[in-house]
């Protein structure tokens, strides 16, 4: 994360880099941009197979679904009183790397059980 942010310019990609390293474990979720074959046209495309022309936009209930298995799995961490954090910044550079390649669309949800929450007060990288 830290590489990608002094790449791209993007302070918040420094911030979040020293945010995982006070996190005890990260959660990567991804999406795949596979249709899943209902040509509803949420995507902006007419049918699925339209939308397969384009593979780099993701199919639209994939991310709707995405987001809800994030919104399942933070809510879960708070009822177990688990700190955590949904983070853009983490998820594109896991990508970078090579880790989920098969999804288009990646976030990280890292996990803290220290005495303080760590993605709260968080500092900023001016």
């Amino acid at each position: 994360t830290r590489e990608a942010g002094e790449e791209n310019g993007m302070k918040f990609f420094l911030r979040d880099a020293d945010n995982i390293r006070q996190a005890q474990a990260v959660v990567l979720v991804g999406s795949r941009s596979m249709p899943i074959g209902l040509d509803c046209g949420y995507c902006g495309f007419a049918s699925c197979a339209a939308k397969n022309e384009h593979p780099a936009v993701p199919c639209a209930l994939n991310s709707v679904d995405l987001g809800i298995a994030i919104g399942s799995m933070t809510a879960q961490a708070a009822d177990l009183r688990v700190d955590c954090r949904v983070m853009y910044s983490v998820g594109a550079a896991a990508q970078r790397i090579g880790l989920l390649e098969e999804c288009r669309t990646v976030f990280a949800i890292p996990l803290s059980i220290s005495s303080k929450n760590p993605f709260f007060d968080r500092q900023t990288h001016r």
